[in-house]
């Protein structure tokens, strides 16, 4: 899943949200360069031009998937940037990649100064993409804080920050939680499940929005983290898993090793000579998943 970032080489908060002035009930915010040059602003995620507004090169880009918010939210995200004095080489239906320069600052409508009026909206574009408030000033639908929404990258240059408390990140990409599923049997119980597979009951209630961890299923399918975890690397001598098992502190029994067999892909375990050495050649090697 991406998560939304502020792609931006130098970040100056040239008007905040709110106030008196032009922004007066609005999220938005106005972010200039470094300097009088014109600055680029790249694609906060990977999204599709909804809208272009010619008067004042006004242009909503909309997420094509769900991405995650600098508070951590997850939906969609469409944002909303202007006063680009040149957008000929956009559409309507473009897909923009994560990344790539799309929009400049500029000076197209009633401003002063090269800049971009970035507005972030929660969820997909909806209506005409704007409305206008009490004040008089057109705002985004379904406004959303700036700095609550888009991360910023470690190595941005931070001119003015606008006072916000922005939220930094190194990664692009946020990592979706790995998972398999798994089938409840007669005797399951939240408890059991959770220890057989190194997880937490309130991780087994998380995952599967369970309301009543008292009660589940024969035949529920459970989400169930993947997360593998490695028995101690064995460093003795010994060609007995069973010795093997009791030297690093664990159990040995055949009902374990049968448990332990499955887990490492070993099948229709008996105990013979085969299966035993290369359950012991894994744990030498500290790859026997536990």
């Amino acid at each position: 899943m991406e998560k939304a970032i502020l792609m931006v080489d130098d970040l100056n908060v040239s008007q905040n949200a709110g106030g008196d002035f032009s922004h007066q009930g609005d999220k938005a915010i106005d972010i200039s360069g470094k300097d009088t040059s014109i600055d680029s602003f790249k694609a906060p995620f990977t999204g599709i031009i909804k809208r272009i507004y010619s008067n004042v090169n006004a242009v909503w880009l909309e997420s094509v998937e769900k991405v995650k918010y600098a508070d951590e939210t997850v939906d969609y995200m469409t944002v909303l940037t202007i006063h680009d004095d040149d957008v000929s080489d956009l559409s309507v239906d473009k897909v923009i990649e994560q990344g790539e320069v799309y929009y400049q600052e500029g000076t197209k409508g009633d401003v002063t100064g090269n800049h971009i009026h970035l507005s972030v909206c929660k969820g997909k574009f909806t209506g005409n993409g704007w409305n206008e408030n009490e004040f008089g000033n057109w705002i985004s639908n379904n406004q959303y804080d700036v700095h609550n929404a888009l991360y910023l990258l470690q190595d941005i240059n931070i001119i003015n920050d606008g006072g916000y408390e922005w939220i930094k990140t190194d990664m692009l990409v946020e990592e979706e939680e790995s998972f398999i599923i798994y089938t409840v049997v007669k005797g399951d119980n939240l408890t059991n499940i959770a220890k057989k597979y190194n997880t937490s009951v309130n991780e087994l209630v998380r995952l599967n929005d369970i309301k009543n961890r008292n009660l589940i299923f024969i035949g529920q399918k459970l989400k169930v983290p993947n997360v593998i975890i490695y028995f101690k690397k064995y460093s003795g001598n010994s060609k007995s898993i069973v010795d093997a098992l009791k030297a690093i502190g664990e159990e040995s029994s055949y009902n374990y090793r049968a448990e332990i067999a499955i887990k490492n892909n070993i099948k229709n375990y008996t105990g013979t000579s085969a299966q035993n050495s290369k359950l012991l050649q894994l744990l030498k090697g500290g790859k026997l998943i536990k």
